[in-house]
């Protein structure tokens, strides 16, 4: 044995692959968990997290969305309506309080959400309206496609005409149909 520095117990082992770095099972656009496990990412969010994530303009801008100053008006008023009848009716300061705003809350709830289905009501109505438009604008469409189509072949029928015509009132047409030499 020639210039063997290797101690006897020491074995050289085979120089073998690198782990994967996330799993193998992973295709573009799918997830790691493929047996029924949660999504990839897909961690559950707490409701501050979700509040923290809409940013400040989405708070800022809030007055703008539909239904929302409609709503808040109708509550405020019924609210004060509310709070004013608990307060005639005897109860405490406090518990007028917690009237009125218990009936803001209420109503304006309500009315928003009234609201919104109107409006869903509306966007449906207007998506069938379209949708209309759309099949009376095909529908237009083929009827002046059919009527270019007819009056194109009565061009066309009507230029043979005129040629058979023509043609009748010619010599040879004359010869050909009523001279036979044989």
């Amino acid at each position: 044995m020639a210039d063997d520095t290797r101690k006897p117990n020491e074995i050289e082992a085979p120089s073998l692959p690198l782990p994967p770095k996330g799993p193998a099972n992973i295709m573009p656009g799918g997830t790691a968990h493929t047996a029924g496990g949660k999504p990839a990412g897909d961690e559950e969010l707490t409701y501050f997290q979700v509040v923290k994530r809409l940013g400040p303009e989405y708070y800022l801008n809030y007055h703008k969305r539909p239904c929302v100053r409609d709503s808040q008006l109708t509550g405020i008023a019924s609210g004060f309506a509310g709070g004013s009848m608990a307060g005639i009716v005897g109860r405490g300061v406090m518990m007028s309080c917690h009237f009125a705003v218990g009936t803001w809350v209420a109503t304006s709830v309500l009315s928003y959400q009234y609201c919104q289905y109107q409006r869903s009501k509306e966007k449906k109505g207007m998506r069938q309206a379209h949708e209309l438009m759309d099949r009376k604008r095909a529908t237009a469409e083929a009827k002046r496609e059919a009527r270019r189509k007819a009056k194109e072949e009565y061009e066309r029928r009507e230029e043979e005409r005129i040629k058979e015509e023509e043609k009748k009132k010619t010599w040879s047409y004359w010869l050909n149909k009523n001279a036979k030499f044989w």
